[in-house]
C-alpha cells in the first residue's frame, strides 16, 4: 500500500507534530510505502495574518494544492492522510486529492473545525461548546479565541465556514478520532457528518518498559504544557494549600509562575523541558502521574498513554477523555475539575494507600496493551485496507 502523509506544523511544537513523525515511523514498519508532505506557518507572523493575500491563502492557498496534486501524480498513491492543515495547506489539499479520485483519511487531534482555538474553552469558561453546533461561530468572534484576536479569529472562521458549506469535510472519507467522547461530540455538531465517517482509533505508545512499584519514591509528577488549559494553576493552588512533593516537566507561558511557585516551596522541584527517555525515566520512579487539565484533551494526552506504557498509577481531572483512566479495569483516581482542594485531598488520600497504588499501577500496565504500536498497526491497516477497498468498488 502507497500512502501520502500530509502535515502542517504549528509555529510552536506540539504533540501532534510528535505524532505525525511516530506514525510516519510505524507505518514504514508495517511495510507501507510513505511519502510526506510537511508545510509550515512561518510566513504567518501577527501582521501578515491581517494582509488579505495571507487570508486568501488560508481560504485556499493554490500553491499548497498545486504542490499536493503533483506529488499525487508523480507517486501515485492508494490513499492520503491529512493530519493538520491549519493554516498554509488549508482545505484546498483534500480537494486536490479528492479531484483525483484518491480517498482521504483525516485526523481530528482537536477540535479545531468546530472551536476556534481547538479546545471547546475559553478564558473563564471551561469547557464551553457554544460554537459547536453553529454554523458560523460568531461566539468565538465576539470573544476573540483565536489568538486573543478579532481579526483573526473571523478569518479562520470564514475558513471553516466556507469549507463546510463547500463540502470539504462531508467529502473526507473517514475522521480519525482517538476516544468515543470525541466521537460523540463530532457527531452532534454542525459539520453534519455521517456515523460511519468518524471512527475511533487510539494514537499509539512505544513500550517503554515496566517496573517494580515498590522501587517507586514518594514525589508526584506533572508532565506537559505549562498553560491554563492543562490546569496549571489548579495544580499550583492544590501545592499550596495542602503541600506534597512534585516534580514539574515542561514549558509555557505559565513558566515564570511555576517557577515563582518552586523558589517559595522547597517540596516543588521545577525540571524545565526533558527529552523523551529522561521523561520516561522520571515518570518510572514517581508515585502517580497528575493529571489537572481543565480542557476536554480531545486527543486523550500522550502523556497519559506514557502512563499506561510504564504502569504509572494517576491522579485525573473528572471530565472528558479523562474519565478513561476511572474505566476498565482503573487505572488511578478521578478529582473534581478545577478544584484545587480536590486534587490535594486526592494527593493526600492515594499517598496513604499503598495498596490502591499498587492496583492502580498494575492495571495502568494492563490498559497498555490498547495503545501498543501492534495494536495501533493492526487497526491502522484494517482502516485503510476497508477505505481503498471502498474507493474501488
Amino acid at each position: 500500500m502507497r500512502v501520502l502523509l500530509i502535515h502542517n506544523f504549528y509555529q510552536q511544537a506540539g504533540g501532534e507534530d510528535a505524532v505525525f513523525g511516530q506514525e510516519t515511523s510505524l507505518l514504514r514498519a508495517n511495510g507501507v510505502t510513505v511519502q510526506t508532505i510537511t508545510f509550515t506557518n512561518n510566513a504567518f507572523d501577527g501582521t501578515l495574518l491581517n494582509k488579505a493575500g495571507a487570508a486568501i491563502r488560508t481560504l485556499h492557498n493554490r500553491q499548497s494544492a498545486r504542490r499536493v496534486g503533483e506529488a499525487i501524480d508523480k507517486f501515485q498513491p492508494d490513499l492520503v492522510h491529512v493530519h493538520n492543515l491549519f493554516y498554509t495547506a488549508s482545505p484546498a489539499v483534500i480537494r486536490a486529492a479528492k479531484q483525483r479520485g484518491v480517498p482521504v483519511v483525516m485526523t481530528l487531534h482537536n477540535f479545531r473545525l468546530v472551536c476556534l482555538n481547538g479546545l471547546l474553552m475559553r478564558e473563564g469558561k471551561a469547557p464551553c461548546e457554544t460554537c459547536l453546533t453553529q454554523p458560523f461561530p460568531m461566539a468565538g468572534i465576539r470573544h476573540a479565541c483565536f489568538q486573543g484576536s478579532v481579526v483573526k479569529s473571523a478569518q479562520l472562521s470564514l475558513t471553516l465556514a466556507l469549507a463546510k458549506l463547500a463540502g470539504t469535510w462531508r467529502s473526507v472519507d473517514r475522521f480519525v478520532v482517538m476516544t468515543d467522547f470525541v466521537r460523540e461530540k463530532f457527531l452532534a455538531s454542525s459539520l453534519n457528518l455521517r456515523s460511519a465517517q468518524v471512527v475511533v482509533k487510539p494514537n499509539a505508545m512505544l513500550d517503554l518498559g515496566d517496573v517494580d512499584f515498590d522501587t517507586r519514591q514518594d514525589f508526584f509528577l506533572y508532565v506537559g504544557r505549562l498553560s491554563a488549559e492543562k490546569g496549571i494553576d489548579v495544580l499550583l493552588d492544590a501545592i499550596q494549600k495542602q503541600p506534597f512533593r512534585l516534580k514539574i516537566i515542561g514549558t509555557g507561558p505559565l513558566e515564570d509562575h511555576v517557577r515563582q511557585v518552586a523558589a517559595a516551596q522547597p517540596n516543588v522541584e521545577y525540571l524545565g523541558w526533558q527529552n523523551p527517555d529522561a521523561v520516561a525515566s522520571i515518570m518510572k520512579t514517581c508515585r502517580a502521574l497528575l493529571v489537572p487539565s481543565i480542557c476536554y484533551e480531545a486527543a486523550l494526552p500522550l502523556v497519559v498513554l506514557e502512563a499506561f506504557a510504564t504502569g504509572t498509577p494517576m491522579i485525573c481531572a473528572d471530565q472528558g477523555n479523562l474519565r478513561q483512566v476511572a474505566e476498565g479495569p482503573p487505572a488511578g483516581m478521578l478529582f473534581r475539575s478545577g478544584d484545587g482542594n480536590e486534587l490535594g485531598r486526592a494527593v493526600q488520600q492515594l499517598d496513604n494507600q499503598s495498596d490502591f497504588l499498587r492496583q492502580y499501577a498494575t492495571n495502568s500496565r494492563r490498559r497498555y496493551a490498547d495503545y501498543s504500536a501492534e495494536t495501533w498497526g493492526r487497526a491502522t491497516l484494517t482502516l485503510y485496507e476497508e477505505i481503498v477497498a471502498e474507493a474501488a468498488g
